[in-house]
């Protein structure tokens, strides 16, 4: 079981990880990518080539480079599950490291979900969880799955969970919720009549709004020093929009 695990797996992020070759199918035999000195990317070469299913593919013009150069699938990813699963012994410690990378490309990369919500894969994704949670590390719900604690030191070492077990994205979303409400009750009669008087309500001048006058929790005068605009204020205002049209 957990040499199956390992190779469903690795054939995930093998899969994921030649997506782009142009000159052969994804997750075929000889199909190659490069890590792009991206971290998740590169911590899943260096797992992958531990198993043996990639290898370095020397460039003509630097023929000893075996790192900073393209990777070939050493086998299909679909002989991957069985041929691990013949191979690895069921104390293998390298299950974490291939977890973590697992989560890391599917999770951060490719949107599976993370959350400690019940949620339905995609279907590349549906062999390994199926096998995630043989092992237990993810429950099934009809035909949905929901992650459990077993997965926590993983989604901690991607960042993606709290020491708690808690889901971060869940904790941002509760927060902009949390802002949004406060920023709704508490809005100077100002802005709400400048802002959200008229129908259709627009995102851009809300943002504005926002930026200029919503720090720390509250309303303050207007500054002109504005700073620059981040995701969680255009999230902040769509939220608020909701709100005005009553879709809270």
């Amino acid at each position: 079981m957990q040499g199956r695990l390992c190779g469903e797996l690795a054939a995930s992020i093998a899969r994921y990880l030649t997506q782009g070759d142009t000159e052969a199918e994804a997750g075929s035999e000889g199909a190659t990518y490069y890590h792009e000195s991206e971290p998740a990317f590169e911590d899943a070469t260096r797992i992958l080539k531990e198993f043996g299913l990639v290898r370095p593919v020397p460039r003509d013009d630097k023929p000893d480079e075996t790192w900073y150069c393209r990777h070939a699938l050493t086998m299909s990813c679909e002989t991957m599950p069985a041929r691990l699963a013949c191979a690895i012994p069921a104390d293998d410690e390298r299950i974490e490291a291939l977890l973590s990378a697992f989560l890391a490309i599917a999770c951060q990369h490719d949107g599976l979900s993370s959350e400690r919500a019940p949620f339905t894969p995609p279907s590349d994704y549906r062999a390994a969880l199926r096998a995630l949670a043989r092992a237990g590390y993810a429950q099934a719900v009809g035909s949905a799955y929901r992650w459990t604690d077993k997965t926590g030191p993983a989604m901690e070492r991607i960042e993606a969970w709290d020491q708690q077990g808690r889901s971060l994205a869940t904790l941002r979303e509760e927060d902009r919720l949390a802002q949004a409400d406060a920023a709704w009750r508490t809005m100077p009669e100002t802005i709400r009549r400048a802002h959200f008087g008229k129908q259709p309500v627009r995102v851009v001048p809300v943002v504005e709004a926002l930026t200029m006058s919503w720090r720390d929790g509250a309303w303050h005068p207007v500054t002109r020093e504005v700073p620059a605009v981040s995701d969680g204020q255009i999230a902040l205002a769509r939220r608020l929009i909701d709100l005005a049209q009553g879709r809270g």
